[in-house]
């Protein structure tokens, strides 16, 4: 059965925070991202610093305003609070291993030595957004070798894997200090303007919703807005929040009660037929033909 990212109102994914007892997260198996309604995860952030190591297939991979095409072998660092999203590479299968940590994680407690000099510095978007790891880049093997181990300690939970997989993480980390960039410049208003268009849409999905409303929530002009939503997810904002309807309204079309014309009002759209045509545009099939094959 395919799935679709599990966001809350806030625009913050849910079921990656792990606890305080081990602040970390990671599935024992693959994911493939054909599995995903519409073979996408769309653009998302969570307070989670994540890596993603792709075991087999291609798939791409966007973070902020740039897109990357990510093969087997290759990993990308996705930092705290960065928005990302990633789809199939021509309806292919790509398995890959999502891992998500607090980077307090690392540092043990706020604002104690390794916190203060190599942790805070480097969280947020402004310094370092992403690290994106090659496979046939020799200058990489490091790296890559460190996220490959945490992948290998995830699967086998050998004796005494915590502490090896929190040996790996701050290794890992260093490699991410050492290419911190030197002076870079604040990139966070397009990022941020994004954000809060995405947090509004997720709250207010089911609401009529106007790019002037969606602007104003950004506080970018219109045009500004259109640009720099295009920018950051690769698409209009019009089309996500239509994908994030259709999305929302398979909770709905689960349930045999509710009629097509209820689910289509349910979720924002103004009646069946309309709801009916973007839903095959986006899942191949009417409601009704996806209900009874979910059913």
């Amino acid at each position: 059965m395919n799935h679709a990212l599990n966001v809350d109102k806030t625009g913050l994914e849910r079921g990656t925070r792990g606890s305080f007892d081990f602040p970390f997260v990671a599935g024992r198996s693959g994911v493939d991202i054909t599995r995903y309604e519409g073979e996408q995860f769309a653009c998302h952030f969570h307070p989670e610093a994540e890596l993603t190591l792709i075991a087999s297939g291609k798939m791409y991979y966007r973070v902020n305003d740039t897109e990357y095409l990510l093969g087997e072998g290759d990993a990308v660092f996705v930092n705290a609070n960065v928005m990302h999203a990633g789809h199939s590479c021509e309806g292919s299968s790509c398995i890959y291993y999502p891992i998500n940590f607090w980077p307090l994680f690392l540092s043990g407690h706020e604002d104690s030595r390794i916190d203060r000099k190599y942790v805070a510095p480097l969280l947020g978007e402004a310094l370092l957004p992403s690290v994106v790891m090659r496979a046939d880049r020799a200058e990489d093997a490091p790296l890559l070798a460190a996220v490959g181990e945490i992948a290998c300690l995830v699967r086998t939970h050998p004796d005494g894997w915590e502490l090896l997989l929190k040996a790996a993480l701050c290794r890992l980390w260093y490699y991410f200090y050492l290419r911190r960039p030197v002076g870079a410049e604040e990139r966070t208003v397009g990022a941020q303007a994004i954000k809060r268009a995405i947090s509004f849409m997720e709250a207010h999905y089911a609401e009529k919703l106007s790019l002037d409303d969606l602007a104003r929530e950004a506080h970018l002009s219109r045009s500004e807005f259109c640009r720099t939503f295009r920018r950051y997810t690769g698409r209009t904002a019009f089309d996500y929040l239509q994908h994030q309807r259709v999305l929302r309204s398979l909770v709905l079309l689960r349930e045999p009660r509710h009629s097509v014309l209820e689910v289509a009002l349910g979720v924002g759209f103004s009646g069946a037929s309309y709801y009916a045509e973007i839903f095959r545009r986006y899942m191949g099939a009417s409601p009704l033909e996806w209900r009874k094959k979910f059913l």
